[in-house]
C-alpha cells in the first residue's frame, strides 16, 4: 500500500507539470510566480495589484485556491523569443526552442514585463511545467493608456488560471475571436473589469471550495 501511495503522489506531480494552460484545468498545486523587469518598470506595481485582484477573487468566489509567492528577477529574457512565443499562440506558428534563461527561472507563472512590441500572450511551456505570459512594452499602444496594462496583465493571469475568452467587451476576459481589444480597458481610474458569471463558475469547478492542492 506504501508503495501505491508513493506512486499516485508522483502521479500528481507529474499531472500538476503538465496541466498549464489548458482552458477549464485548474492547477493542482499552489503556482508561484515571478515577475521579471528592470528594477524601476512601473507596471510592476500594477501586476502585483493584478495578482491580488485574483487573490480577492478567489476569497469572493469561497475556495481556498491562492495564486502563491509572488519574486521578482532583472533577469533578461530575448525580445526575439518573445516575439517567437507571441506568434505561436496567436498564429499558430512554430514553437520556439525555450532559451535557457527562462529554463532557469524556478517559478510556475513567469510574467515578463518586456520592452517590445509584440501581442501580449500566455503561453504553456510544458516540458517546464510552467505558463510564460508576455506583456508588451509600456511604451507601446495601448497600454500607454490610462488603466490598461493593468487589465492587460490581469486578463493573461486569467489565462495562466485556466480562462479562455469570452465575447462580451464590457469583462475582463473578452478577446478573439471576439472583436476585443485591450484599448477598451481605458478608464479615468484605476480598477480591473469584472468577470462573467460563466468566468466565475469556470473558477469554481477548477478551484471548488474543497480545493486541496500541492502545497
Amino acid at each position: 500500500m506504501h508503495r501505491g501511495r508513493v506512486l499516485y503522489s508522483l502521479l500528481l506531480v507529474l499531472a500538476s507539470a503538465t496541466q498549464v494552460l489548458a482552458w477549464g484545468r485548474g492547477w493542482t498545486r499552489v503556482p508561484t510566480i515571478v515577475l521579471v523587469a528592470p528594477e524601476q518598470d512601473i507596471r510592476l506595481q500594477v501586476a502585483r495589484e493584478a495578482i491580488d485582484f485574483w487573490n480577492r477573487t478567489f476569497t469572493d468566489l469561497g475556495t481556498p485556491f491562492r495564486l502563491g509567492t509572488v519574486t521578482h528577477t532583472t533577469t533578461a529574457i530575448a525580445g526575439d523569443y518573445l516575439e517567437g512565443m507571441s506568434a505561436h499562440v496567436l498564429q499558430r506558428t512554430a514553437r520556439p526552442e525555450v532559451p535557457e534563461s527562462v529554463q532557469k527561472i524556478s517559478g510556475d507563472i513567469i510574467v515578463v514585463l518586456s520592452e517590445g512590441n509584440f501581442i501580449s500572450f500566455a503561453a504553456s511551456l510544458p516540458a517546464e511545467g510552467k505558463v510564460l505570459v508576455g506583456i508588451k512594452s509600456a511604451y507601446r499602444y495601448p497600454l500607454t493608456l490610462s488603466n490598461v496594462a493593468r487589465n492587460v496583465i490581469a486578463h493573461e493571469l486569467g489565462h495562466a488560471l485556466g480562462l479562455g475568452h469570452n465575447d462580451d467587451p464590457t469583462t475582463l476576459m473578452c478577446g478573439r475571436p471576439a472583436p476585443c481589444r485591450p484599448d477598451a480597458f481605458t478608464a479615468s481610474t484605476a480598477r480591473f473589469f469584472p468577470l462573467t458569471e460563466a468566468d466565475k463558475a469556470l473558477l469554481l469547478k477548477m478551484y471548488p471550495p474543497n480545493w486541496s492542492g500541492l502545497q
